[in-house]
């Protein structure tokens, strides 16, 4: 199976004036949310909600193994089923599946649950406490000491609630399967990032603005929803899983309401239109027709033809990188919650576990804000400012470089609640340059390079993102243990700012080989151009320029292969042969025809016949001078650069 590029003039309208092309695109930014509010946007409730349904913080850690896990599935099938059977089927399956997923993952609470019993304690009060059994205080004011046997109401009393330690793991075992599942049908990257290329190019401009809004909508649209999903959790932390699943439900409809796939839009495209001088409404003009079938035999002919996606060396390289980067994305999601347990922040409360999970829940939520904000800005706006002063590669750079300080700054710096509401929010201005400024790029080669399976080269690199969030939260939950040892902290912070570097300096690596790539190379001339050159078997400019010098050289050394034995003592010699070289080649005149008529000119006094014959079938309405004085040419063809005034 393989993807046929079209190259699709942006603004495509119908009758009633919709821009469909921008609908889609629209209708790709909602579906690439219903990614983020599955993984990012319940992030801050994650580690809260699998501590309430009974995990450990091994078991916590698995859940974005399972979800991630599954993810590389998905980048098998997925593709393919796009390739197949078009875009909007595999969208509409994706989020249909996410809905269930997010769905069961909300529920998971009801099967974790123990026996539980509630007691009410007047003023002055006293509740036996028993093994086996945990106490929390759920209103009023009740001392529940940990070192004693007896809790004590102070006050006006409250209510307390004891629940059984029965160890039920079914709520935790559900919600991994909710988990695989929202994994299983998460695959969309490589597919909206194809279908965005197909509705833009050739328009790079257009291609760069709409890749920065995707990047931007799943980098910084998860951290701006994050504070949403804080004050929501106040009702239950596993509400942002069912707001997940009503936005998904909406979003569904939407696609399959107005989503098209790239032929749909093609159709629309060169579809009948009313005539406006006399013609049969519904009829197509034969000028239209004929534009249509040109741009497809230009399409055809300059098709790049290279290696399959799994032996070009970039697209591994970007795999790589995409690992190392997301490997500390995950574990973002892991060691912040668990940095704000420590006793410095004073988010915990003793006597009230449920009550400490939710203020964990809400300071990680509030800690993102800075983040998202800085992210949004800085990924959009901020990005193309910057981008278009020092260009994308070093703008890339900056960001890696503000990101991976940060990262490491974590652990040995932040102990109080505002200093990771600075290092958060400096970390979003790293994100918001650097993931941007891959996008574009790396879209484009991709589109380029494999015309025929763009969507699969698109999802290799995506593999190494999936499987960096499938191990990242394993290994730094490794490192940082269930023990809250503050250095084991610190040393998961310093890796996860060495992996980050380590990410970004093998993206640059990749960076530098694309734009090296001959198909990159390409992009400057016109596709008429292109086809010209693999018709009659071109180099590239700068190849053939460099190659001709180094033959001159050749030419005038002395013991070189090439060398034709002129002796250049003489400064006779240097200057006759200077003026032949100079006059050899003349000077063409600018305009089209002009231009044309000089090269008739010239082919005519030293052109042989087949280059001649290519030129009169090639030129038709050009007339190639006749009986001209090919001996006259090298001193008088055209005017040039005078002789040099001591020319003797």
């Amino acid at each position: 199976p393989h993807t046929t590029h079209v190259l699709i003039p942006c603004g495509v309208s119908s009758a009633m004036g919709l821009d469909w092309t921008q609908i889609c695109f629209a209708a790709c930014l909602m579906v690439n949310m219903v990614d983020v509010m599955g993984t990012l946007f319940t992030a801050p409730v994650l580690v809260p909600y699998g501590q309430q349904l009974g995990a450990t913080t091994g078991e916590i850690a698995s859940f974005s193994t399972v979800r991630f896990g599954l993810a590389i599935i998905s980048l098998l099938w997925m593709p393919r089923l796009a390739d197949a059977k078009g875009t909007k089927v595999t969208l509409l399956v994706s989020v249909l599946g996410s809905v269930v997923a997010y769905g069961i993952q909300g529920n998971s609470h009801y099967l974790s649950g123990c026996e539980r019993e509630s007691y009410t304690l007047n003023m002055g009060d006293t509740l036996q406490l028993w093994e086996g059994h945990d106490c929390s205080l759920i209103n009023g004011t009740v001392t529940i000491p940990s070192d004693s046997s007896m809790a004590q109401a102070v006050g006006t009393g409250g209510i307390v609630e004891c629940t059984t330690q029965c160890n039920n793991k079914n709520g935790v075992y559900f919600f991994l399967v909710g988990r695989a599942l929202a994994g299983f049908f998460g695959g969309t990257q490589p597919i909206l990032r194809s279908y965005i290329s197909q509705i833009s190019l050739p328009n790079m401009a257009v291609l760069k603005v709409r890749m920065t809004f995707l990047f931007a909508s799943y980098q910084a649209g998860a951290f701006a929803l994050s504070p949403i999903a804080g004050v929501i959790s106040q009702f239950g932390l596993f509400w942002p899983w069912y707001v997940s699943a009503g936005c998904g439900v909406l979003i569904f409809v939407f696609v399959a309401a107005f989503f098209m796939n790239v032929e749909e839009i093609k159709k629309r495209l060169h579809s009948p239109v009313p005539s406006t001088e006399g013609g049969e409404k519904g009829e197509t003009t034969s000028e239209s027709a004929a534009e249509s079938e040109g741009e497809k035999k230009v399409q055809e002919s300059t098709a790049y033809e290279g290696p399959p996606p799994t032996k070009d060396k970039i697209l591994w390289f970007l795999l790589f990188g995409y690992f190392c980067i997301f490997l500390t994305v995950s574990a973002l999601m892991l060691l912040l919650p668990l940095l704000l347990e420590y006793e410095s922040y004073g988010l915990l409360d003793p006597n009230d576990v449920e009550r400490s999970r939710e203020r964990l829940a809400s300071a990680t939520s509030m800690v993102m804000i800075p983040n998202g904000v800085s992210n949004l800005v800085f990924s959009t706006v901020g990005f193309l400012i910057v981008s278009n002063v020092i260009g994308d590669v070093k703008t890339m750079r900056l960001g890696a470089f503000i990101a991976s300080v940060m990262l490491c700054l974590y652990g040995f710096v932040a102990t109080e609640v505002w200093h990771l509401l600075i290092l958060h929010g400096s970390m979003g201005i790293g994100l918001g340059l650097f993931v941007p400024a891959l996008g574009p790029t790396l879209q484009r080669y991709s589109t380029l390079a494999h015309p025929k399976k763009a969507a699969q080269a698109s999802a290799l690199p995506l593999f190494g993102m999936q499987l960096g969030q499938v191990v990242g939260q394993p290994i730094f939950g490794a490192i940082v243990g269930d023990s809250q040892d503050r250095n084991r902290m610190n040393i998961a912070w310093l890796v996860a700012g060495i992996c980050f570097a380590l990410g970004a300096v093998t993206m640059d690596l990749s960076m530098v080989l694309i734009h090296r790539h001959p198909v990159m190379k390409r992009l400057k001339y016109s596709p008429e151009q292109v086809q010209i050159m693999i018709e009659t078997g071109a180099k590239e400019q700068d190849v053939f320029v460099e190659d001709m010098c180094k033959k001159l050289r050749g030419m005038l050394t002395e013991g070189h292969p090439d060398f034709r034995g002129a002796r250049l003592w003489s400064g006779v010699a240097q200057r006759f042969i200077e003026r032949v070289i100079d006059r050899s080649i003349p000077k063409l005149r600018e305009g089209p025809e002009e231009h044309l008529e000089d090269v008739a000119l010239w082919l005519s006094k030293v052109g042989d016949e087949k280059e001649m014959e290519w030129f009169r079938q090639r030129f038709p309405h050009v007339r190639l001078p006749q009986n001209v004085d090919s001996a006259t040419e090298s001193t008088s063809t055209f005017p040039s650069t005078p002789a040099p005034k001591d020319y003797a």
